[in-house]
C-alpha cells in the first residue's frame, strides 16, 4: 500500500493539466472515496493524455 504523503501528492495534483508540446496534455484527477476491497487506499484516480 502506498504511504499516506505520496497519497496526498496525488490529491494535491488533482486538477492539474501538464503540457507536453506539440498540442498534446496530460490532466490529472484524483479524489478521496471510502476504502472498500477494490480501493484499499481510499484514492480514485484517472491519468489522462489528449492530443490536438
Amino acid at each position: 500500500m502506498p504511504d499516506a504523503s505520496g497519497l496526498q501528492n496525488l490529491l494535491d495534483l488533482a486538477g492539474s493539466i501538464i503540457d507536453q508540446g506539440d498540442g498534446y496534455w496530460i490532466k490529472i484527477e484524483a479524489w478521496s472515496v471510502t476504502p472498500s476491497d477494490m480501493i484499499p487506499h481510499g484514492i480514485r484516480y484517472a491519468l489522462t493524455l489528449h492530443e490536438p
